[in-house]
């Protein structure tokens, strides 16, 4: 399944963004590994249509190009198409509804790097701009950036960080002055669980596993732990990972423990791999940081979720 791109544009005006969406289309098309992304793109986007499109399109990278305040905001439109300044914490609260699957944000506007502070306390890699740019070095950083996620990378070179210094040597080639504008923040708390995505992305090709005993224990034992199993939550659950509340109606009404072992057992025996994957994704949310993620990690790798 190819990673998505969401492109998300504002105040449209001029031709800078439309040349910097080419360039980062281009920059994919010349890629190595080009099938391994999708792009999507939302124009004079509305809060409320950033608000959507992150629920629609579930991307990993999320890239703004359009227009900051000196404050950090992010200009984008209101109804009446009139500027509409929003702000990082408000931005951090709407990612964080998506950080199951939002790898890195892009926010390629001047002044964006207050926003990208904000937004690291949920995502792991947030790449933000501390002082105004110029449209053209603004457009070279983010055909670099691409550039480089579509290179060859081993696996144990950080993707996102290898293709945020590219896109400084993309700059700096233009004007070395520049070169320090973008900033990458990078949330070391969550930098474990993105190993797993980074591994993702630097193979060309994954091979999926079956689950062993081990597995299977291992998320029966975390699903207990997260709480997730209670039964207040098990609806809720049900319905995240992908499944009709209606097909667990013979285990609804089981102690945690044992509604744990049946939930995880049957999405095996049906191999119901997609249904697995979200729930392994929901546990890292919960764990993230601690000693479990490896293991959950490991999991998330042998299925090669997307």
């Amino acid at each position: 399944m190819p990673y998505k791109v969401l492109i998300l544009t504002a105040i449209p005006h001029g031709v800078r963004l439309d040349k910097e969406i080419r360039e980062i289309k281009e920059a994919i098309q010349r890629a190595a590994r080009r099938d391994k992304f999708e792009i999507r793109m939302r124009t004079a986007v509305r809060p409320q249509d950033i608000r959507r499109a992150l629920a629609e399109e579930r991307p990993q990278i999320v890239h703004f190009c359009g227009h900051g305040l000196e404050d950090g905001s992010l200009l984008l439109e209101d109804d009446g198409r009139s500027d509409k300044p929003v702000s990082g914490e408000g931005l951090a609260q709407l990612f964080k509804l998506h950080a199951d699957y939002v790898i890195c944000v892009l926010l390629n506007a001047c002044h964006s790097a207050k926003s990208a502070q904000a937004i690291s306390q949920h995502i792991n890699y947030v790449i933000g701009m501390n002082q105004e740019i110029q449209d053209k070095l603004a457009i070279a950083f983010a055909q670099g950036f691409y550039d480089a996620l579509g290179y060859e990378i081993p696996d144990n070179i950080d993707i996102f960080e290898r293709a945020f210094q590219e896109g400084l040597v993309a700059i700096g080639l233009e004007d070395i002055s520049e070169g320090e504008i973008p900033v990458l923040i990078k949330n070391t708390i969550l930098s474990q669980s993105t190993s797993i995505f980074n591994s993702r992305i630097s193979s060309a090709m994954e091979v999926k596993q079956e689950l062993n005993d081990v597995d299977i224990e291992t998320l029966t034992e975390f699903l207990q732990l997260s709480g997730r199993a209670a039964s207040e939550k098990r609806r809720a659950l049900t319905i995240e990972i992908g499944l009709n509340p209606g097909e667990l109606t013979s285990i609804s009404l089981l102690s945690e423990n044992d509604f744990a072992v049946e939930l995880i057992n049957l999405l095996q025996k049906r191999r119901l791999e997609t249904a697995i994957c979200k729930l392994c994704k929901k546990l890292a949310s919960d764990f993230k940081g601690g000693g479990y993620i490896s293991k959950l990690g490991a999991i998330i790798a042998k299925l090669n979720c997307q």
